[in-house]
């Protein structure tokens, strides 16, 4: 305590310097417009980079709100897409409206973010941030509120790995809408924005803009989530089949938010599939 007093006694003198001046500063700009005015410009170019700062840290805080709150409306609408149930009659003499009929849901989903992603590469994948804990498993499939993505091929605790429609494996069941016509969407390599559409026979009418949409019928996938439009068509030389040429209507290189599939009715399903015979 007795140093601090001598500490005071020494430099007192400074002290009531340093006090005389801010106040002799604050009574000039209070008094005079002009310097008040360059006081002011001073404290706002000292204090401006503060305030900004402040502001970004405060928007990326409002920003991930916004985008949380704008995935889970999207996952609601998503949920109640009609391609998520089934709509089952209980009488023959129903019309074949939806209206009326008991409606089971099919699918699920669960929303998940973008950690980890590639498009240049031959076979390329991606890590989202969801895993068992959440629900995620093998064979699920994945997309954007733009269309298709992939399909999750391997799954730890908290992250799951898919197989990117930009991977050489990847196969999606498709449909050439307005013809209906099936087919099989794949990836050549070398362009992020195209694949193909093959099996199309010879007598369909194809034309440049039609759209390619999941089919539903690989019980992975809930059908008519947009995979791509058609960008020209060609006629393979060894069969009487098109392969179509698609522009993909997902942007790879910018996905950020995903909604995985859940079928809910999987293993019922593969249980009887396995008791198909082999063709």
């Amino acid at each position: 305590m007795h140093n601090l007093i001598d500490f005071f006694k020494k430099y007192f003198h400074i002290f009531l310097f340093l006090f005389l001046q801010i106040g002799c500063l604050v009574s000039i700009s209070n008094s005079l417009s002009y310097p008040r005015f360059k006081m002011g410009k001073l404290a706002r170019q000292v204090t401006y980079p503060i305030h900004k700062m402040w502001g970004s840290v405060l928007q990326h805080f409002n920003y991930n709100a916004e985008n949380k709150a704008l995935t889970e409306q999207n996952l609601a609408l998503i949920r109640e897409r009609e391609d998520s149930f089934l709509f089952i009659s209980d009488s023959v003499y129903e019309k074949n409206e939806r209206e009326g009929k008991r409606k089971i849901r099919l699918y699920d989903y669960i929303s998940a973010n973008v950690v980890y992603n590639t498009v240049h590469k031959t076979y390329n994948y991606i890590i989202i941030d969801r895993g068992t804990d959440d629900g995620v498993e093998l064979d699920m499939a994945v997309f954007s509120a733009q269309g298709v993505v992939g399909l999750v091929n391997d799954v730890s605790k908290n992250f799951a790995t898919v197989m990117s429609i930009l991977h050489p494996d990847t196969r999606v069941s498709a449909k050439l809408m307005p013809s209906n016509q099936l087919g099989t969407v794949m990836w050549k390599g070398n362009s992020s924005t195209i694949a193909y559409l093959h099996d199309i026979p010879q007598h369909t009418t194809v034309n440049i803009g039609d759209s390619v949409f999941t089919s539903g019928l690989s019980n992975i996938f809930p059908g008519n989530i947009l995979i791509g439009i058609v960008l020209e068509k060609e006629l393979n030389r060894d069969n009487s089949f098109f392969t179509v040429k698609i522009r993909l209507a997902t942007d790879m290189d910018k996905i950020n938010t995903v909604y995985v599939v859940k079928n809910l009715y999987k293993e019922e399903l593969n249980q009887l599939k396995s008791n198909f015979k082999d063709e």
